[in-house]
């Protein structure tokens, strides 16, 4: 695990593994009504069919969520996430194993050499320890960790600073449908989701990890932002909100969402086709803009309304 050195004094940092849309939840009293919600109803199909737009971290003040979010659960028998959920471990495994370089090989020859020696100066690990559990090392002791996998763990406590993966929406979503016995799958197979980040070049998992470095001044007040635009529902202001990745990364954005969307639409439409009453999960983003899965649904003749 990676943490900062300026913030090590007093403070264990847990590692919290974001998802592909870090939100950061700031409580909202869930009485108050919001104009619309990022769920959608795709009216011209054969039995209900909804899209739910997720954040991945939530506090426990967000519940009960608005009632589109209980439509869909309560009329849906299957629920499609990014990946299927209960190959959760799997996931992991694969994920962690993708965060590293072949042996012979590591992080000094991958970089600038410049944010090398900073990182060697800052940045410090969280190390198991037989006698107290963990024990503060360098940055050297992990040096086979590939830089996106480093700027996840500096990213993660600003963005759940104030929330927690556990009572995302994803998890609530999965727990009721594990409850009630519906089915569950995924858009994308486990080595697909992998590679999401996994398959990431050295030259943007380095983007991604200076851009992680700069996110302590102002990254709350960008999440709070977008976290605000999921409860009302507002895609335009999700999609601006992160227009600067767009900008200074294309790729990138591209990566994280155009191009799974693109791959996904099939998939979706094949669910749509099934006849089977379901609900779609997944980062809201994947929702907003004009490369969305809605917009690339409504291409191929679909009518979706947002609740």
């Amino acid at each position: 695990m990676f943490l900062p050195a300026r913030r090590y004094r007093g403070v264990v940092i847990g590692l919290v593994l974001l998802g592909l849309t870090p939100l950061s939840a700031i409580a909202i009293s869930p009485a108050k009504k919001f104009p619309k919600c990022c769920v959608w109803r795709v009216t011209n199909a054969e039995a209900p069919f909804y899209l739910v737009g997720s954040i991945h971290a939530l506090s426990k003040k967000d519940y009960p969520l608005p009632s589109a979010y209980d439509r869909a659960l309560k009329d849906s028998t299957r629920f499609v996430f990014e990946f299927d959920p209960n190959r959760g471990a799997e996931f992991e495994r694969k994920f962690e194993a993708a965060a590293k370089y072949p042996r012979g090989q590591d992080i000094r020859s991958k970089i600038d050499p410049a944010l090398l020696t900073w990182l060697r100066q800052n940045i410090l690990t969280l190390q198991p320890d037989p006698r107290r559990g963990k024990r503060v090392a360098g940055f050297d002791s992990e040096l086979r960790y590939k830089p996106w996998w480093i700027a996840q763990h500096l990213a993660a406590p600003t963005s759940y600073s104030k929330s927690s993966a556990s009572r995302g929406l994803d998890n609530y979503f999965v727990d009721h449908a594990k409850v009630a016995g519906k089915e569950i799958a995924g858009l994308e197979s486990v080595d697909e989701h992998v590679s999401v980040l996994g398959g990431m070049s050295d030259r943007d998992g380095e983007f991604m990890l200076r851009d992680a470095l700069t996110q302590p001044g102002d990254g709350e007040k960008e999440f709070t932002r977008m976290y605000k635009a999921w409860r009302r529902g507002d895609t335009d202001a999700l999609w601006a909100g992160d227009a600067r990745l767009r900008r200074d990364a294309p790729g990138i954005a591209a990566r994280l969402v155009d191009n799974r969307n693109v791959k996904w639409v099939p998939r979706i439409e094949a669910e749509l086709k099934s006849g089977k009453p379901t609900a779609i999960v997944a980062g809201a983003l994947h929702f907003s803009g004009p490369r969305s899965v809605i917009a690339l649904l409504q291409k191929r003749g679909y009518v979706i309304e947002q609740l």
